[in-house]
């Protein structure tokens, strides 16, 4: 982690690492968040994903930033500091736990990457945060990003029924925990 001011950095590996979000990032988000794949599987994301969508989305991020000292949502970086994805917490505020969340763009699925990126932000969490507990929320048929926790070493802990609505329909959701 780099303590220079604004330069907030989690090394993944020798081509990942995570940053804040920047207004910079604006572009990239509405390129790759306007996806049908990445709306189906996740829960906030909303679609079509607009310029007014990105420009909020940087707004919260930079308020718990401010809120919390330190930057909860991030941006995942390649090689060349290009925005390819995005992950974070939610419930800092109970101080012993949080909920991870994040996506990635679909041209960098099945590299293995979202799997060195929670990996790393949970240690990260662990070790800088001292959270015992990280939660995540998995809609039943997404398979690749249960994938992605039980290769991060979370376990299952059961399947919460009708948990949310989306598009006028009810989702189940598995739980996924990490515990220290």
């Amino acid at each position: 982690m780099s303590n220079e001011p604004n330069q907030f950095r989690i090394e993944v590996n020798d081509r990942i690492h995570l940053s804040e979000i920047r207004p910079t990032d604006k572009a990239a988000f509405v390129e790759y968040l306007d996806d049908e794949d990445i709306y189906r599987n996740t829960l906030r994301i909303p679609h079509p994903y607009t310029e007014d969508d990105a420009e909020k989305f940087i707004g919260i991020a930079a308020e718990a930033t401010a809120k919390h000292g330190h930057p909860v949502h991030f941006a995942i970086r390649g090689d060349g500091d290009e925005l390819i994805g995005g992950c974070g917490f939610d419930g800092l505020s109970y101080g012993h736990r949080a909920e991870i969340g994040y996506w990635l763009a679909k041209p960098y699925w099945g590299q293995g990457i979202m799997t060195d990126v929670v990996r790393s932000l949970c240690e990260f969490a662990h070790n800088e945060w001292k959270l015992v507990r990280i939660t995540a929320h998995v809609f039943d048929f997404n398979r690749a990003s249960a994938r992605v926790l039980e290769k991060s070493g979370f376990e299952f802990e059961g399947l919460l029924r009708k948990l949310h609505k989306k598009d006028g329909q009810f989702l189940n959701s598995k739980l996924y925990a990490l515990v220290k």
